[in-house]
């Protein structure tokens, strides 16, 4: 088990790179910004956890909010991040602060304030697109990698997506259905270390 201390030095270590990572990214290759906007919303329920996302798009910036509810506990979290002025031809980095809060059943922590990475990539291809996602918070040392593979004749995706942080790991599989070639798509998935189904719904307006 970590001791505190440890926990400590982990988070300052990861709080450190992120930022070093930030500078490095806002000093690096100028280019103009490719301003998307939208709105993105995705509940995934399963029997005992359940998890809701959602992001608004404005010009370079994105907000962005979160809530997981498992066993014990649940956590929230509220993100603003600004596209920096790279090539996205490479991919789109967006950098910014976080806000996280946990809660479980012996006790409330403080809102915790951190630093948020976001790398994204959007590629078109013959049988539909990709898209991969790797996503950095200093909150927890937590981190969020996915790639999404979009197949445009029957209007599927299949994902695959891998998370970790100071308190959990998890990896997820899932499928999506879009209804009637709108923003809304159906999804089930499997997650492989709790060993449970879920399903849920989303909405993608970029």
């Amino acid at each position: 088990m970590i001791s505190t201390n440890e926990c400590a030095a982990r988070r300052y270590r990861f709080s450190q790179t992120l930022r070093t990572i930030a500078l490095g990214l806002a000093l690096s290759w100028p280019a103009s910004i490719a301003q998307a906007d939208g709105f993105f919303f995705q509940l995934d329920a399963a029997r005992s956890t359940s998890s809701a996302t959602a992001s608004l798009g404005r010009g370079p910036f994105t907000f962005g909010a979160g809530a997981v509810r498992y066993d014990g506990g649940r956590t929230y979290g509220l993100s603003a991040t600004w596209q920096l002025p790279l090539d996205t031809s490479v991919a789109t980095i967006k950098v910014g602060p976080a806000l996280g809060l946990t809660r479980d059943e012996s006790s409330d922590e403080s809102p915790e304030l951190g630093l948020k990475v976001v790398a994204e990539r959007y590629i078109p291809t013959d049988f539909g697109s990709v898209f991969l996602l790797a996503d950095l918070n200093s909150i927890d040392s937590s981190w969020f990698v996915l790639a999404q593979f979009g197949l445009a004749a029957p209007d599927l995706s299949v994902e695959v997506s891998h998370g970790e942080s100071d308190t959990y790991s998890e990896t997820s599989l899932a499928l999506s259905r879009t209804l009637q070639d709108g923003p809304v798509s159906l999804r089930l998935g499997y997650r492989l270390e709790s060993k449970e189904a879920f399903a849920g719904i989303s909405i993608n307006t970029f």
